[in-house]
């Protein structure tokens, strides 16, 4: 099928990972997919939707992927239909929405819009052990931080597949542990994935239930992904579904466990020849894997498929600590695709990235670009952070990093609010400037962002920058966040200097 842009056109795709490409006009020599990705590129958050600047959107319940040159969006896959007649890009998500991924009034748990959020993979990667984890916790706290909700990653437990028991040489007190954390106001999830052992008694277990993902030839298919070559589980069958809900609901009753972070899932851990228990395409064991997740209000998806409208939180794959090329400069363009592909309930990668954890002698803390990301982040509607920036900012970059902390943590209930709007309407929490202020030229804008229809962000995203240029939209007066006002309808010069994070409200 091809689309023929119209004059002054402009397009977004439901591919997160391929955000900061878009949008397309008809200038664009670009692509975008749907499809299952690789283990290091397409592992975000995806739906079969494109949504234009003049009113138009397309939808396909499949996969498919697209090529745009020359004016023209040439779209590889089955079936699919465009709907017109919408006036503007707000018109035509929340007419998809409606039709295609209507939300039904359910959220998250609170507590991800209301208080910021804690991972320790960043600090402890595999070494997940007792005494670190309450050291982390307790340093949270004492640091001034707000506790929030806290994640245990990947090396809890006893071995992947086996969630129900702890590793009792890293854990050796595991409900003593979690009191701990819930003593020092913390909610507890721990990482998880549909990944088992590729031997043991647990695969043996899995195998001879069918609870495994057999390949083309019958035999249970061994992935690749970035720890190893495993097994999958099928949860396309109800009774694997019903077997892990009751695996999970085992840690939350024996250790008190609040909810979990699914890991993986990635469209590329599975192939569309697989055999399954619900013959389903390999994207749609993502999708799978969501609708077992979202029965937990305290869940973290990095990887998604046509669940837009669902009560999952989705967070951006992990960036690498740099500027540019598919790290920081993609946090706003990618966050903004969330929300316009249905993942209003959307967290940005943790602050600094996730993949800061490479960094070693040879790649010192960006102290400046830790800075910027956390103000980018601020006003988002969730903030997750991992490295501690105590241990590693100097005292004036972690007082400023502590700052955009404590902000995000006062327009807490304004991010509540605008989630228990989203689940109403579908309306994202962070909307591309255009969706506000249509034909007003900000198409293109991926710098900014408005923070529902009444705060516009304006984070500085270049290294070395000091100052912000804001083109205002018309129509209403602004205040800064220095009590500033302004009218509409014009461009500011802002002074950035690093302790700042300029943004303004509608008044």
């Amino acid at each position: 099928m091809q689309i023929k842009m119209l004059e002054g056109e402009y397009w977004w795709a439901g591919a997160v990972s391929h955000g900061h490409k878009m949008p397309f006009n008809e200038k664009s020599d670009s692509d975008a997919s749907m499809l299952k990705g690789t283990q290091f590129c397409g592992c975000d958050q995806f739906a079969p939707v494109m949504v234009s600047s003049k009113g138009r959107y397309f939808w396909s319940d499949k996969p498919f992927e697209i090529t745009v040159k020359d004016g023209i969006i040439e779209i590889e896959g089955e079936g699919g239909q465009l709907y017109e007649g919408f006036e503007n890009l707000k018109g035509a998500y929340l007419a998809a929405c409606r039709a295609h991924f209507p939300f039904d009034g359910r959220l998250p748990d609170s507590d991800f819009f209301t208080h910021p959020q804690y991972n320790t993979w960043i600090e402890l990667g595999i070494d997940q052990f007792q005494d670190r984890i309450i050291k982390y916790a307790e340093e949270i706290v004492a640091n001034g931080f707000k506790p929030g909700i806290l994640m245990i990653d990947g090396g809890w437990q006893e071995e992947y597949g086996v969630y129900e028991f702890f590793n009792m040489r890293k854990v050796p007190e595991p409900k003593k542990m979690v009191d701990r954390l819930h003593e020092l106001g913390f909610k507890v999830m721990l990482w998880v994935s549909p990944i088992v052992p590729g031997a043991g008694w647990r695969f043996k277990e899995l195998r001879s239930k069918g609870y495994l993902v057999k390949d083309a030839e019958n035999k249970t298919a061994f992935r690749t992904w970035w720890s190893g070559i495993s097994p999958v589980m099928d949860l396309s069958n109800p009774d694997c579904f019903k077997w892990y809900t009751d695996l999970l609901n085992s840690d939350m009753e024996n250790y008190g466990v609040d909810g979990f972070k699914f890991d993986a899932g990635d469209g590329y851990m599975y192939r569309d020849d697989d055999i399954t228990y619900g013959n389903v395409l390999g994207r749609e064991q993502t999708m799978m894997y969501n609708l077992f997740g979202e029965q937990y209000p305290l869940n973290e998806f990095r990887a998604a498929w046509k669940c837009g409208g669902h009560p999952i939180v989705a967070r951006l794959q992990d960036k690498n600590h740099r500027w540019k090329d598919g790290a920081f400069d993609c946090l706003i363009p990618h966050t903004i695709i969330q929300g316009l592909a249905g993942y209003a309930y959307c967290c940005p990668d943790m602050v600094g990235g996730g993949m800061i954890s490479t960094i070693g002698d040879d790649k010192p803390m960006d102290e400046e670009l830790f800075v910027r990301w956390a103000q980018a982040n601020a006003l988002m509607g969730m903030m997750q952070m991992s490295i501690a920036p105590w241990r590693v900012l100097s005292e004036d970059s972690y007082r400023i990093v502590k700052d955009a902390i404590d902000l995000h943590e006062r327009f807490g209930p304004l991010f509540y609010e605008l989630a228990v709007h989203a689940s109403k309407t579908g309306e994202p929490i962070v909307r591309h400037m255009a969706y506000e202020f249509p034909d007003e030229g900000f198409e293109a804008c991926n710098d900014m962002f408005m923070l529902g229809s009444n705060y516009l962000v304006a984070p500085v995203v270049e290294q070395g920058a000091r100052e912000k240029v804001v083109k205002l939209p018309a129509g209403a007066k602004w205040i800064n966040d220095r009590g500033q006002e302004f009218d509409g309808g014009q461009t500011v010069v802002e002074d950035a200097p690093l302790d700042r994070l300029v943004y303004y409200k509608k008044i």
